[in-house]
């Protein structure tokens, strides 16, 4: 087993360490190396710990539905009959350069599905997302489980078409580690890579309450997918403005609301066609 086979084979066997240890690691970091001192604060507390709940109801809602989610993805591609390139022509390539090609594969197909959520329909399962009103490496799982599901099943169906599902593993945990990094409050960007690998202010601005950034920078890692496709949003470091979006009627630290909003809302829209009244505004980052 190389080493890269088996750094990914620690790190996936714990859960713990993947969203609690080296998240809880980067936030001290921050706060004690680059004295972010609202790392530590009653308010950041407050926002983590509601993210930890929604992190573990996914956690269990995706191993007791494992199987059938599984079924229904394979069904689709199925029926999609997608064919596939030949697996030969990565033979020879190092694992980690596979990884970083995956990556880049996984974030395209990630952008389309963000900016998907980024619609009036989309919005409620995205919004969980962008609930955290205090911006942090923990952040980074504070997903909804339709999102997930949705995400997941569109990078396994790319790495998969291009012959690469021995790379997701890897690649899924440098999607992690990076995706910790670029929402923790740091003013980097990366200079003259900021449209290969996205910084902490080019993903900061994405989770700020400011209407010119809504629906902007939506690539996870690789900014060129907004410079090309008409999202890019770089007025600076990302500074002293709001994040989160409460004025969408999400809470930011009540995980049961979070979990619940997209029924709420979905009914909140249904309802509202039905009676042939249009459906309040809400903020939704679009």
């Amino acid at each position: 087993m190389d080493p890269v086979t088996r750094a990914v084979a620690l790190y996936k066997s714990s859960i713990l360490i993947e969203i609690f240890l080296v998240p809880a690691l980067l936030c001290l970091i921050l706060a004690l190396v680059f004295q972010r001192r609202a790392e530590l604060s009653w308010h950041a507390v407050q926002n983590t710990a509601a993210t930890l709940v929604v992190v573990f109801v996914n956690y269990g809602f995706a191993l007791w539905f494992f199987r059938d989610i599984a079924a229904v993805l394979q069904t689709g591609y199925d029926l999609l009959r997608i064919p596939q390139l030949d697996a030969a022509i990565w033979n020879g390539w190092p694992i980690w350069l596979l990884a970083i090609l995956g990556l880049a594969a996984k974030d395209l197909v990630d952008y389309w599905n963000h900016r998907l959520m980024h619609t009036r329909l989309g919005w409620p399962t995205h919004a969980a997302h962008h609930s955290d009103t205090h911006v942090n490496a923990f952040t980074a799982f504070r997903i909804h489980a339709i999102e997930m599901v949705m995400m997941t099943a569109g990078h396994i169906m790319m790495l998969t078409w291009l012959q690469m599902p021995h790379v997701i593993p890897a690649a899924l945990i440098l999607s992690g580690l990076h995706t910790m990094y670029v929402h923790m409050d740091l003013p980097w960007r990366h200079g003259p890579l900021k449209l290969l690998v996205a910084s902490p202010s080019f993903h900061r601005w994405h989770h700020a309450d400011v209407p010119a950034a809504y629906g902007k920078n939506l690539a996870n890692h690789v900014p060129l997918w907004d410079k090309l496709f008409g999202t890019y949003y770089d007025p600076g470091p990302c500074r002293d403005v709001p994040m989160g979006a409460t004025s969408s009627g999400v809470e930011d630290k009540d995980p049961v609301a979070i979990l619940t909003y997209p029924v709420r809302e979905w009914a909140r829209m249904w309802s509202a066609r039905r009676s042939a009244k249009p459906a309040p505004p809400t903020h939704s980052h679009i």
